[in-house]
């Protein structure tokens, strides 16, 4: 065995759930009575402590899972993904929350450890989860595995793109990440002020295939780009609310955005859009995992299962923007909604590029610095 394949497995890379594992469960759970009903606690409703996006409980999205999982939900601030993972690791992040979710991309390395026995997280029981079984097969490679045990689950997926006030950006190309770099927007466009998403949009555009592959020189070339580029930049955002705020007060018209950002705007009522960049969206599944010494594992293992059923799966898009990884969240969706908000990243049908984390994450982290001091 390779030493690649090693470190694959090492941190539960390149083992996976496919289509063939899923329906193995799906035929052990009929065989034991257990179908896809919703797992549910006995007792009296329990409150758990939990880490994710909170526009997972948007809407009619909380009642939902509280209703069906039996659960009281107490969601904690969520900034990042990368937030989430470093609260797993500090000094007992392991028993502070219940359930966690978080960018796979982030998460695999830190939840899973260096090697067998060093997982922050529990194994997760798909026996109480039937509702697994309609992951669409898309995100198969999300499942993080580890001898033959899995211990993180994708449950929701998105996309960052470009997004624009549809009353200003008038008669120009919108379907490429060069929008936020184009000079007749000049002082109106935002950044994210997040080195890795920044520096993969303009890898994309300039024109590298994999620019998570980047050497020291091309990501030399990126950074020079950025910085001749920041004239142009009203602002860089740090978190979702700004960049909102930012587009509803119309101090900026275009911006790199995230897709619950869109999906509040429009709701709110502004004539905001994301476009559909020929480089491709960048697209991330978000996966739910247990820490170890959380003591309400059945109930958090009742949360997913909703989280993955057809109810929750099919209020997710309308509430929070994001989409499900459950097949059955599309199933009673016209095929206009379903390219409009981003399923098509599901079928195949919508060009994207997942999320993909560059070995020298510290160079990128240094040269954005750089940008934002130019």
């Amino acid at each position: 065995m390779s030493k690649k394949c090693d470190h694959n497995e090492q941190f539960g890379r390149g083992q996976s759930l496919d289509r063939r594992d899923l329906l193995r469960y799906a035929g052990a759970l009929a065989a034991t009575g257990i179908t896809g009903t919703p797992f549910r606690a006995n007792a009296a409703s329990v409150a758990i402590e939990v880490l994710m996006a909170n526009v997972c409980f948007n809407g009619p999205l909380r009642g939902i899972v509280e209703r069906e999982a039996n659960v009281v939900i107490n969601d904690g601030p969520f900034q990042s993904s990368t937030d989430v993972v470093s609260k797993l690791t500090a000094p007992g992040g392991t028993s502070r929350y219940d359930m966690m979710a978080s960018i796979v991309g982030f998460s695999r390395r830190p939840a899973m450890g260096e090697r067998a026995g060093a997982e922050k997280v529990m194994p997760l029981d798909l026996t109480k989860i039937p509702n697994v079984q309609y992951v669409a097969n898309t995100f198969k490679d999300d499942f993080v595995v580890r001898d033959g045990k899995t211990y993180l689950i994708p449950i929701f997926f998105g996309f960052d793109s470009v997004i624009y006030n549809r009353d200003v950006v008038r008669d120009v190309d919108v379907d490429t990440w060069g929008l936020i770099f184009d000079e007749r927007f000049a002082g109106k466009i935002g950044w994210y002020d997040v080195a890795h998403q920044m520096f993969l949009a303009g890898g994309l555009f300039l024109g590298h295939k994999e620019p998570e592959k980047m050497d020291r020189t091309d990501l030399g070339e990126v950074t020079k780009f950025l910085i001749s580029k920041k004239k142009l930049v009203r602002t860089t955002y740090r978190t979702f609310s700004e960049c909102v705020n930012l587009m509803a007060s119309g101090e900026i018209v275009v911006s790199y955005a995230a897709v619950p950002i869109r999906s509040e705007l429009q709701q709110k009522g502004y004539n905001v859009t994301n476009g559909w960049p020929r480089e491709g969206v960048l697209s991330f599944s978000q996966s739910a995992y247990i820490p170890k010494d959380s003591k309400k594992s059945d109930t958090v293992h009742s949360v997913i299962n909703t989280m993955l059923g057809k109810e929750y799966a099919s209020n997710l898009t309308k509430a929070s923007g994001y989409m499900a990884c459950s097949t059955l969240g599309t199933k009673e969706l016209t095929a206009e909604v379903r390219r409009d908000t981003g399923y098509g990243i599901m079928s195949g049908e919508t060009k994207f590029y997942p999320f993909k984390f560059p070995d020298n994450l510290s160079e990128w982290i240094e040269a954005w610095s750089r940008v934002k001091s130019a």
